[in-house]
């Protein structure tokens, strides 16, 4: 099983700042780092340190490259001959593609814009048994396509593409949400790979025309099967790896550096793997002002992004993982029978609910709310040091959310074809059908980062109960998150 998260604009400090003070700090940020990097002559005259090249090999170059943005295809820099025709669907080169802050692809179509994030090779045909697709996940600057659009297929070692009609296009947010003005709609469209060339391709360019020339190339993923705060979000690591999850995927916009020592601990044990993301479009990637804009418009474009994000970690992992869980870092999908996830599937959910459970697209499990409150009363629990925040906060609203309201689940990969955060939004067949864990076999224990939010106000009373069912793994969570700690000079 797989974990994925978004890891949004974690700092290990609060900030509280103008517009102005924003200004202020980029500005002298600049200054700093432009004089760093001057020296002067003995006339007086300022120069500019560039600094020794690295001395890299082309192989190191394309990893790095890869590495930084794998839908990249710069391992074909040197593909300059192959189109349909002189005039028509030209090969686009990595040099001639159009790019937008590093991770994305732009092609301009007749009346809106497209931003394409990364493309997938998807053989999942035993549901649908309609053969093979490749999925690419795109922003779109108006709420829907005015036109058709067509797939440019490359294979290796064929100089021409194979053209497909994008033959399925899911919309990934509501309508009934609002949100209809922002310039960041989340798609997913499917374009057919011919049965009759048996191949995987390469990658793949989204056009209006067949005979468009154009400015995108994705990599074509095709993933086989090989035989908050810094303490916060170790913790929670930690638990997560105690219940059973496989792999960690994280999605990264800017991060504390307490933060980034973490990850780094974690990518070097193989547990963790970090993707880098940039906003789309003219949003503001700079750092802190970009925290500010994200908090002020979380509707208009962190929510829509985020469809984006848990949707690629799903595709890059089908064929990888039965299950993905798509939670946050202040939630934890905690079984209250068994010890971990496996037996929470295999030996309770399934057996449990067998009439229903065949074709199942998700496990739900519902949502409750930790109070932040600990500190607060000063009740800390001896034994358990202060930092433990999911140990140290015992104290839930006396009831769950209703069915369906915030809930989290784990996704069959056999079925599932794009998430939102909440739930499976798109499927392989007409809809989705899920299960809810019995309440007293699992539940979501979310947990509150302070007193803002209205779910996370009450006070301790016929509101609230004590629920200590985490405590049955403190005594592994406790000393494996010190380890951890340690090892990266926190403790």
């Amino acid at each position: 099983m797989a974990t994925c998260t978004l890891l949004i604009l974690i700092s290990d400090r609060q900030h509280s700042w103008s517009i102005e003070q924003i200004r202020e700090e980029i500005y002298e940020t600049l200054i700093n780092e432009a004089a760093a990097n001057l020296s002067t002559t003995e006339e007086g005259e300022a120069i500019l340190n560039i600094g020794e090249a690295e001395n890299l090999t082309q192989d190191d170059v394309l990893k790095k490259v890869h590495d930084l943005a794998p839908n990249v295809l710069a391992d074909h820099v040197n593909d300059t001959d192959r189109k349909l025709n002189d005039t028509c669907a030209h090969y686009v080169n990595p040099y001639d593609v159009k790019y937008n802050n590093i991770m994305w692809q732009v092609q301009k179509m007749p009346r809106e814009t497209y931003l394409l994030f990364n493309a997938y090779f998807d053989n999942r045909t035993a549901l649908t048994g309609e053969g093979s697709f490749v999925r690419i996940l795109v922003i779109i600057d108006r709420q829907e396509p005015s036109n058709k659009s067509f797939c440019q297929l490359w294979f290796a070692n064929k100089p021409e593409p194979t053209i497909s009609n994008v033959s399925r296009t899911d919309f990934l947010w509501y309508k009934e949400w609002g949100n209809d003005k922002s310039p960041y709609q989340p798609y997913l469209f499917s374009c057919a790979v011919p049965a009759s060339l048996e191949m995987v391709p390469e990658s793949v360019s989204l056009v209006a025309n067949p005979c468009d020339n154009a400015t995108n190339n994705l990599r074509a993923m095709n993933f086989k099967h090989q035989p908050l705060v810094s303490v916060k979000l170790v913790e929670w690591i930690e638990m997560h790896k105690i219940l059973g999850a496989d792999k960690i995927f994280i999605y990264e916009l800017q991060v504390h550096p307490n933060t980034t020592r973490v990850l780094d601990y974690y990518k070097a044990q193989g547990l963790v793997e970090v993707t880098k993301l940039a906003l789309p479009g003219s949003a503001p990637n700079v750092p802190d002002l970009m925290a500010l804009y994200m908090s002020e418009r979380t509707f208009g474009i962190q929510c829509p992004l985020e469809l984006i994000q848990y949707t690629d970690c799903l595709l890059k992992n089908m064929n990888l993982f039965e299950f993905i869980v798509a939670v946050d870092v202040d939630e934890v999908i905690l079984p209250l029978k068994v010890d971990n996830w496996y037996d929470l599937i295999y030996k309770v959910a399934i057996p449990k609910h067998k009439k229903r459970t065949e074709g199942i697209a998700s496990f739900v499990a519902r949502n409750v709310h930790f109070m932040d409150d600990t500190d607060e009363y000063q009740d800390w629990t001896q034994g358990i040091p202060k930092y433990m925040h999911m140990l140290q906060n015992v104290h839930r609203n006396a009831s769950h959310m209703e069915i369906g309201d915030s809930i989290k689940c784990f996704h069959n990969t056999d079925y599932v074809l794009a998430l939102h955060n909440h739930y499976a939004r798109h499927c392989l067949g007409n809809y989705c059908p899920d299960v809810d864990f019995d309440l007293e076999d699992a539940h979501l224990q979310h947990y509150c980062l302070g007193r803002k939010k209205s779910e996370c106000q009450r006070k301790r009373g016929k509101d609230l109960v004590e629920d200590t069912s985490i405590w049955r793994f403190k005594d592994k969570l406790i000393p494996a998150t010190q380890k951890v700690l340690r090892a990266v000079g926190i403790l």
